[in-house]
């Protein structure tokens, strides 16, 4: 499955190796919430093995644009599984997440879209409560050695795509 997505706020593209020095400009901008994890620090490599794992793993590995700028990142794997969602830190609050989620939910193909947040990020547990994402799982160790919990939210059959 091949991405490419837009709604009145934002657009997503599929990414490729070839952008990662385009991509390398919103990690930087994102390093508040990387600093949450095991890998504090931006570098070409974290991006390309961000790439891998997707593509390992059957996600899509979306760019984020604002009037042809990238502004975020989003991968998600089809069968459900929304696994990283960053936003630029100047383009946040006004929107574009949630814009950038309703889009994603309209590519899931199952009736319940899955994520896991970091039990340290208290701004993105609220973003994915404010989304309709309820917790399901008691706090669980990562091999990375984040500790997170399991968020879900079931989709009414034919729901329209925010944006």
């Amino acid at each position: 499955m091949t991405l490419s997505a837009r709604s009145r706020r934002a657009e997503i593209r599929a990414l490729t190796p070839a952008d990662t020095d385009a991509v390398l400009g919103v990690y930087r901008e994102c390093e508040d919430f990387l600093a949450l994890g095991p890998e504090p620090r931006v570098s070409p490599s974290m991006v390309l093995a961000d790439m891998e794992t997707s593509r390992r793993e059957g996600g899509i590995f979306g760019g984020v644009y604002r009037r042809g700028k990238p502004i975020g990142i989003v991968d998600f794997i089809p069968n459900g599984f929304i696994s990283l969602l960053m936003v630029a830190r100047p383009f946040r609050g006004k929107g574009l997440g949630g814009a950038v989620v309703g889009l994603v939910e309209g590519r899931i193909q199952s009736g319940t879209v899955r994520t896991a947040v970091q039990v340290n990020n208290a701004d993105g547990l609220r973003f994915w409560q404010k989304m309709g994402y309820r917790t399901v799982s008691e706090p669980e160790q990562q091999p990375d050695g984040t500790t997170t919990v399991r968020m879900e939210k079931r989709q009414a059959k034919g729901q329209k795509t925010r944006g």
